[in-house]
């Protein structure tokens, strides 16, 4: 593995909302084939990184890979029981390496450890790829919600899906320490 990156995952820090910004748009950059425009402003992810539900990977003094994850009942349209795992977002030339699974995992411990007794996770139905991917990690299909969140190029619908996960409610999301991270 390279030695540039870093060993343990911290929060987001309202410095990161640019480069933040930056590396989800260029992350989800293949979907402006269906999608107008870019995934997310920073104004969404400066909301998103006061309310502590990013995490990230630094690289080269940079962030190379980040997670949004949600403690039960935090995320609108899922069950309250459930944590949500979302704009999962790798630096193409880090791609391949096992960052996207290891931020997947730390989101499943901490979700744990809030006492959540599922992850759960939307993908667009035109990004294949991606379903196989969570699927390899245990996830599966429960059902699909409209895609509303952005103007439309071509017809696509969100996938929903989830992994059980073993709850401990010992902790919550925003508790310092919780599967490493800082």
């Amino acid at each position: 593995m390279n030695t540039s990156i870093a060993t343990s995952v911290r929060r987001a820090r309202a410095t990161d909302t640019a480069a933040l910004t930056a590396l989800i748009n260029s992350a989800f950059a293949i979907e402006r084939a269906f999608i107008d425009g870019d995934r997310t402003t920073a104004e969404e992810i400066a909301s998103l990184i006061a309310s502590g539900c990013f995490l990230v990977l630094e690289y080269a003094g940079g962030i190379g890979a980040a997670v949004l994850v949600q403690g039960p009942g935090q995320h609108p349209g899922v069950p309250p029981s459930h944590a949500y795992l979302g704009m999962l977002s790798v630096q193409p030339e880090l791609q391949g390496m096992g960052l996207g699974v290891r931020l997947v995992r730390v989101a499943e411990a901490m979700a744990e450890a809030a006492g959540a007794t599922s992850m759960s996770l939307r993908i667009v139905n035109l990004r294949e790829e991606l379903s196989r991917w969570y699927k390899s990690l245990g996830y599966r299909e429960v059902g699909t919600t409209p895609f509303t969140h952005h103007s439309l190029k071509r017809p696509a619908h969100f996938i929903d899906m989830t992994r059980p996960l073993a709850a401990a409610a010992c902790y919550s999301v925003g508790d310092a320490g919780v599967a490493g991270v800082a």
